[in-house]
């Protein structure tokens, strides 16, 4: 038995297709994750009196965080799945080539970090308080 992760993106690119060529599609567990996930979470919330909008504090952080996941999105419906879905569940039964994604991804987002946010401030190390009596 071929041993397999679930996963978002690869569904999200089957119910995409679905919606564009109905007829050459067929229903099957991956189509109803994507949607089933969203209603069932959208369910919860709202019978648990937990619904509310969230927003970012700033337009920066949103304009970052958004441009972002549509990268993401856009990647992961390109290559029919996600890479780092990919990666843990092959690290999960010790594959080299899972652990050698792994460790790009990981040396890429230090990079990225590290491009966007620069190196962090040094800050001076604390100094004793001397109380007075």
């Amino acid at each position: 038995m071929q041993i397999e992760g679930i996963t978002f993106t690869g569904p999200s690119a089957d119910t995409l297709m679905l919606f564009l060529s109905p007829a050459q599609s067929a229903l099957d567990f991956g189509i109803g994750l994507v949607p089933g996930v969203f209603a069932g979470s959208f369910l919860a919330a709202l019978f648990s009196r937990e619904l509310e909008l969230q927003g970012f504090e700033g337009g920066r952080s949103m304009a970052r965080y958004g441009t972002g996941a549509a990268l993401m999105g856009f990647g992961g419906m390109l290559a029919g799945g996600c890479a780092v879905g990919a990666g843990i569940t092959g690290a999960s039964v010790f594959a080299v080539t899972a652990w050698i994604t792994l460790s790009a991804i990981w040396l890429s987002a230090g990079l990225t970090d590290f491009v966007l946010n620069g190196r962090p401030a040094k800050t001076a190390p604390a100094q004793p308080v001397v109380g007075t009596s």
